[in-house]
C-alpha cells in the first residue's frame, strides 16, 4: 500500500560527529503543533514550517550539539496516528513503529490536548523514553485552557515540558532532557486497559518479542507490520472471532483513556468560535474577507518597499561602473562582456531584491497566519465544482513557493485521482520566481496598483485550473474515486515572532542565493546569443542597434515568436526572454536585463515605457500560467506520467495565450469606454 514513498532522508548540518555514539532522537507531533517551529529554535537549523497538515512526506535530520553532546534530531510528518491512509503520517508512523533511536520527542499541541493525548498513548505503548512537549502554551491561555501539569506527568510515567516554541520558552529545559534522554525510563506502557484484547496483547508481544504497542498495532492490523502478522496469524485470527471489530474497539478504549484523562488534568472553558473566526469562516462572505486582507496587507507591504526600490536604483545608477572599465579596458569585446553582463548580472539581481523579499513575506505569511484553511473552508464546495480535490488547495497554495515541492508533496495523497488531479494543477499557480517577474512589471508600469496585480495571478491560475480540471477529468476518471480527508482547523494568528522573521529572510536568501547564480551564468550566455548569430560573431553592436541585434540568435528566437505577442502590444524582446523562461524562470529577468539593462534608469524604466497597462496586464496573465520551469515539468513526469505532463504543459501554454488575449482586448475596450 505504501510501496516507494520512503524516500532517503534530508540531511542537514551533519558532522562526523554524529556516529553511533550521537543521541538520536525522533521528533513527532500531531500538525499543526508547531514541530518543526521546536526543532529550527531548538538546534538552529532552518526546517519549513507551515500552519497547515501534510504538505511533505519527507523525514528531515538535523544534527547539533548540546554541549558535548551531539544530537541527531528526526524531525518527522505531523501525524494523528500510528495507523493510517495518509502516505504522509504513513513516513511517520513507519519510522516510530520500526526505527531504531534512543528516545522520543512527543509534541503536542495545548490547543488540541484530545488529539495529542490519543498519539501520545499509542507513542507510550511502544516502550521507549518518552518526553511529552506541550507546545502553544501562550495561545492555550488565551483560550482558557490549564493543566495540571504535575498530576499528568504522574499519570503518564514521563516528562511534560510546557513550551511556547516561538518565544523559546521551556526550550532550554528541553534541550537538556534531551541531552540525558538515555537516562529516561518508558513511560507507562499499558495506561489503556484493552479488556479482552489484553490476553492476546501479551500473547504476540511474547511470542515476537515486541513492544506492547506494535502487539497491539499487529491485532489492528496495521498495513506497515504484515511483516510480523503472518507470524501470529493464529493468534489474530482468534482475537478477531471474539472481537470482530478490533479497529473500532481499539480506538473507543483509547478514546475513553483520553476522555478521562482531559477530566483529570486539563480545564477547558467552553471554546466557541472567535470572533474573527466568525468572520473568516463565514460561507457567504468569509472567503473574500480573506482575501481583502491579502490584497490589504501586499499593497501595504509593496507600499513600504517601494522607497527601497527607488533608492537601489538610484545608488545603481550613480555606480559609474561604464565609465570605469571604459577607462581601464580598451577591447571593446571584453568591455561588453563586463558591462552587459557581468555588472547587468549583478546590477539586476540587487534590483528585485525587495521584490523578492515582499513576495516572500506574504508566501510565509500565509503559511504561518492559519488563512489558508479558512479560506479553503467557506469555497470548499465551490472548489470542488471546479474540481479541485479535497485538501488539493492546501498543495496549490504551497506551489506558491515552489512548484517542485509542492508536486512531490502530493504524494501525500491517498486518492490517486486526487493526486494526479492536484499535481497537474500545481504548475498553473505562479512560483516565488513567476510573482517576482509580475511584482517587477507592475512596479514598473502601474507601481500604484500593486497590492491589486499580486493578487490576480492567483485568480488568473484559478480561471486555468478550471478549464484544465474540466479537460483533465476525460483522462483521469477512470483511475479510482475520491477518498475523504479532514483536516483541523488551526490557530489564526500574526505570526510576528522571530521564528517568522527567519523564515522570510530564509526563503528571501534562498531565492537570491540560488538565483543569482542562474541570472549571472545565464545573462552571459544571453550575451553571447545577442552578439553571435548563423554567420558568426556580429560584435556588441548589436546590443545597440535592434536592426542588428535581429540577425543574432537572439533576435531570431525572439522574432520567430513575435506574432503570437504583436496582438496583445508585448514587444518582441519580451517574448523572447520569455521563451529562456522554460528553462528556470529566474533566467526571463536576466534576458530583460540583457536586452534593458544599460539604459537610463535601468530595467525599471525600459519595461514602463515598453509597456501599456493594457499590455502589461495580458503578460502578467501570460506569465502566471504559460509554462513551469524544467525541474517542475521533470518531477510532475515522475507523479503523472509523460503523456500527461506534455498535454498538461500545450494546455497551459494555449490558455496562457488564449486568457492573455481576453485580458488585452477586454482592459482595451474598458479604456476606450471610459
Amino acid at each position: 500500500m505504501f510501496k516507494n514513498i520512503f524516500k532517503p532522508r534530508l540531511k542537514m548540518n551533519v558532522t562526523n560527529n554524529s556516529s553511533r555514539s550521537a543521541i538520536k532522537v525522533v521528533i513527532a507531533g500531531i500538525p499543526n503543533s508547531g514541530k518543526s517551529t521546536l526543532v529550527n529554535r531548538i538546534s538552529g537549523t532552518f526546517v519549513r514550517t507551515a500552519n497547515y497538515p501534510g504538505t511533505t512526506v519527507s523525514i528531515d535530520e538535523v544534527s547539533y550539539s548540546i554541549g558535548e553532546t551531539r544530537v541527531l534530531m528526526i524531525d518527522l510528518p505531523g501525524t494523528y496516528s500510528l495507523r493510517t491512509s495518509m502516505m504522509d503520517e504513513a513516513v511517520a508512523s513507519r519510522e516510530l513503529l520500526l526505527g531504531d533511536y534512543d528516545g522520543i520527542i512527543l509534541v503536542g499541541s495545548a490547543l488540541n490536548p484530545e488529539q495529542s493525548l490519543y498519539l501520545l498513548i499509542q507513542v507510550l505503548e511502544l516502550g521507549k523514553p518518552v518526553v511529552f512537549v506541550l507546545n502553544m502554551m501562550d495561545l492555550a491561555r488565551r483560550r482558557g485552557l490549564h493543566y495540571n501539569f504535575d498530576a499528568l506527568k504522574k499519570a503518564l510515567g514521563v516528562t511534560v515540558v510546557p513550551t511556547v516554541a516561538v518565544g523559546n520558552v521551556g526550550l532550554r529545559e528541553l534541550k537538556t532532557i534531551i541531552a540525558g534522554i538515555r537516562e529516561l525510563k518508558p513511560g507507562t506502557t499499558n495506561i489503556v486497559n484493552y479488556g479482552r484484547l489484553e490476553k492476546y496483547i501479551n500473547t504476540i508481544a511474547n511470542a515476537l518479542g515486541v513492544s506492547r504497542g506494535i502487539a497491539i498495532e499487529i491485532l489492528g492490523g496495521n498495513p506497515l507490520l504484515m511483516h510480523l502478522s503472518v507470524k501470529v496469524s493464529n493468534v489474530v485470527e482468534e482475537a478477531h472471532r471474539e472481537v470482530p471489530n478490533i479497529n473500532d474497539y481499539i480506538t473507543a478504549m483509547r478514546w475513553n483513556t483520553v476522555k478521562s484523562l482531559i477530566s483529570k488534568f486539563a480545564t477547558k472553558d467552553r471554546i466557541t468560535l472567535n470572533k474573527y473566526d466568525e468572520l473568516f469562516l463565514n460561507p457567504r462572505y468569509g472567503a473574500l474577507l480573506s482575501l481583502l486582507l491579502l490584497f490589504i496587507m501586499a499593497e501595504v507591504i509593496f507600499m513600504v518597499l517601494e522607497p527601497l526600490v527607488d533608492l537601489m536604483s538610484e545608488a545603481l545608477d550613480s555606480i559609474p561602473v561604464v565609465s570605469f572599465i571604459s577607462g581601464y579596458v580598451s577591447n571593446e569585446l571584453l568591455s561588453s562582456f563586463l558591462v552587459d553582463g557581468v555588472w547587468n548580472g549583478v546590477a539586476t539581481l540587487v534590483d528585485f531584491i525587495p521584490y523578492v523579499l515582499g513576495v516572500s513575506f506574504l508566501i510565509a505569511f500565509l503559511e504561518d497566519s492559519g488563512l489558508i484553511a479558512r479560506i479553503a473552508f467557506p469555497i470548499e464546495r465551490w472548489l470542488k465544482r471546479i474540481g479541485i480535490p479535497s485538501r488539493g488547495l492546501v498543495y496549490l497554495i504551497a506551489g506558491s513557493g515552489c512548484n517542485v515541492p509542492a508536486i512531490m508533496a502530493t504524494r501525500a495523497m491517498p486518492s490517486t485521482r486526487d493526486r494526479v488531479l492536484t499535481a497537474l494543477m500545481i504548475p498553473y499557480i505562479p512560483c516565488t520566481a513567476r510573482f517576482t517577474i509580475i511584482a517587477l512589471i507592475t512596479a514598473a508600469v502601474m507601481p500604484h496598483l500593486i497590492g491589486v496585480i499580486v493578487v490576480i495571478p492567483y485568480i488568473v491560475a484559478f480561471i486555468g485550473i478550471s478549464i484544465m480540471s474540466r479537460f483533465s477529468k476525460v483522462h483521469v476518471r477512470l483511475i479510482s474515486g475520491n477518498v475523504p480527508y479532514a483536516y483541523e482547523l488551526p490557530p489564526l494568528i500574526i505570526p510576528l515572532h522571530r521564528a517568522f522573521v527567519k523564515k522570510v529572510w530564509h526563503y528571501t536568501y534562498d531565492f537570491i542565493s540560488r538565483a543569482g547564480v542562474l541570472i549571472i551564468v545565464f545573462i552571459i550566455i544571453t550575451w553571447l546569443l545577442s552578439i553571435s548569430g548563423p554567420r558568426g560573431l556580429v560584435g556588441p553592436e548589436a546590443l545597440v542597434n535592434p536592426s542588428i541585434l535581429t540577425e543574432t540568435w537572439l533576435g531570431i528566437v525572439g522574432k520567430a515568436i513575435a506574432p503570437l505577442f504583436n496582438p496583445i502590444n508585448v514587444p518582441w524582446q519580451i517574448s523572447a526572454s520569455l521563451v529562456y523562461g522554460y528553462i528556470f524562470k529566474e533566467v526571463v529577468l536576466s534576458t530583460l536585463a540583457l536586452f534593458y539593462g544599460t539604459e537610463k534608469g535601468g530595467l525599471l524604466h525600459a519595461i514602463g515605457s515598453t509597456l501599456t497597462p493594457a499590455s502589461s496586464l495580458a503578460l502578467i496573465t501570460f506569465i502566471t500560467l504559460y509554462s513551469p520551469c524544467i525541474a517542475t515539468l521533470i518531477v510532475e513526469k515522475r507523479i503523472v506520467g509523460l503523456r500527461l505532463t506534455i498535454i498538461n504543459s500545450i494546455l497551459q501554454f494555449i490558455i496562457a495565450l488564449a486568457l492573455a488575449y481576453a485580458v488585452f482586448y477586454t482592459t482595451t475596450f474598458i479604456q476606450v469606454a471610459i
